[in-house]
């Protein structure tokens, strides 16, 4: 609580520095640019849902323990407030930093501004913490429960696999200004395949099932789950030929194709059959 706390103390004076700075040079330039809703706009916003998709398609990952009784709203909500607002305000200020300076760095820019040393510094360890601490929390979990799920791995041994695969990208080289076009497309074009998941996702809970699930069928080898939906395998493929053709909206236009053939494959497809069990469509 307290670290969540201090973050958001050290963005708020993040960006009293950044304006008390750079206040003349970001009037200028926002004075004299013209804004658009057109395809940059929404390219951008594909771009976020891309690295946020991951973590929505996993929420099932954390929110398994969550006490019992906690309410979904209440969930979301948590979820809402733990993630919006500070990535929000973290591009408020690379906003006004590259409007200022020309460099899309804000932690380098900041670095710079500050005339205390010693609070830089201790800023910055608490950021570079926090950047540990949450892809912990949003990037080694998930692929560290399909590595135990699948090759019944050890948590410890799963995470450790996690971190060495994790540096043999080498994430230091995608932050790079030379790298920034090609990760933003690599971004737009792995969401052609979440946005579908997404879709199907929603679609069979919400439609579909009516909110109504019994969690332990998931489990159960011999439920109405067992073996591949396959109306949802072919939904996903269609989705994500759809969004491919147009890769900067990739995530967008991927749900409407999937989640339509998901609903409609499920009404007509014979081998999906037992998985209409608990759907409006298992008496039809």
């Amino acid at each position: 609580m307290f670290s969540c706390v201090f973050l958001i103390g050290i963005l708020a004076y993040m960006l009293y520095v950044v304006n008390t700075k750079f206040s003349v040079e970001i009037g200028e330039r926002f004075a004299n640019i013209e804004g658009t809703w057109g395809m940059p706009f929404w390219a951008a916003t594909t771009a976020f849902l891309g690295i946020y998709s991951t973590m929505i398609l996993n929420a099932s990952d954390y929110s398994r323990h969550v006490k019992k009784g906690t309410t979904p709203t209440a969930t979301g909500v948590i979820y809402v407030l733990s993630i919006l607002p500070v990535t929000l305000f973290m591009g408020l200020i690379g906003l006004l930093v590259t409007a200022a300076t020309g460099n899309s760095d804000p932690i380098e820019v900041f670095a710079t501004a500050m005339d205390n040393k010693f609070l830089t510094v201790i800023t910055l360890l608490f950021i570079a913490f926090a950047q540990v601490t949450t892809n912990v929390l949003n990037n080694i979990v998930p692929p560290s429960y399909i590595l135990m799920d699948s090759f019944k791995m050890k948590w410890s041994h799963a995470t450790i696999l996690v971190g060495i695969l994790s540096i043999c990208v080498m994430p230091w080289k995608l932050v790079t200004a030379e790298s920034a076009d090609g990760l933003s497309l690599f971004i737009k074009i792995y969401s052609a395949f979440l946005g579908p998941i997404f879709a199907v996702m929603v679609v069979d809970y919400y439609i579909l099932r009516k909110r109504t699930l019994n969690v332990n069928d998931l489990y159960n080898k011999e439920g109405i789950f067992k073996g591949i939906n396959w109306a949802a395998i072919i939904a996903i493929a269609i989705g994500s030929f759809c969004s491919l053709i147009v890769v900067d909206l990739s995530w967008y236009v991927s749900l409407i194709p999937s989640g339509l053939s998901y609903y409609i494959l499920m009404r007509v497809l014979k081998s999906s059959e037992a998985f209409r069990k608990g759907t409006v469509l298992e008496h039809q």
